[in-house]
C-alpha cells in the first residue's frame, strides 16, 4: 500500500484500514474504539521510554533513538511518585550508565518499591556501563 494514502491519526493503530476495493482506500477505522491508543501508550512508555513496572520494582530501562538528548516523565508507581529526567549526553539507543534516587547513586536501574505515597526525583545518565 502506498503510505501516501494512508488517512488516520498517526499516534493510534486502527482496527481496519480500507482496501484498493473501496471508495476510501488506504483510510483507516476505528482508532479508539479498539482500544490501540491505550496499547500504543503502554508500549511506548514501557518499553521506548524503558519506564516499566517489574515484581523487583520500577525498572527503567530507555531504548531510544540515537539522536535525542533525552526526556522527561512522571510515573506513578505502587503509590509514590517518579519523576524522572533522562539525559544522553553519549547519544545512545540504550544503556545506563548511572542512576540516582533523590541524588544518590544506585546500584542499579531498577527502583525497588516504596509506600511512602512521597514523590522522588529520579536522574537517568544513559551510556556504556
Amino acid at each position: 500500500m502506498d503510505p501516501e494514502l494512508y488517512f488516520v491519526e498517526p499516534y493510534v493503530t486502527p482496527g481496519n484500514v480500507d482496501g484498493p476495493d473501496s471508495e476510501n482506500y488506504g483510510r483507516g477505522g476505528w482508532t479508539w474504539y479498539s482500544g490501540s491508543g491505550a496499547w500504543y501508550f503502554h508500549a511506548s512508555t514501557d518499553w521506548i521510554l524503558g519506564i516499566r513496572a517489574e515484581l523487583n520494582g520500577l525498572l527503567i530501562d530507555p531504548c531510544i533513538p540515537s539522536s535525542w538528548s533525552g526526556f522527561k516523565a512522571k510515573r506513578v508507581f505502587r503509590g509514590s511518585i517518579y519523576n524522572i529526567e533522562v539525559s544522553n549526553p553519549d547519544r545512545v539507543s540504550s544503556g545506563v550508565k548511572e542512576l540516582y534516587l533523590d541524588d544518590i547513586k544506585q546500584d542499579s536501574n531498577v527502583i525497588k518499591p516504596s509506600i511512602s505515597g512521597n514523590e522522588y526525583k529520579v536522574r537517568v545518565i544513559m551510556g556504556q556501563i
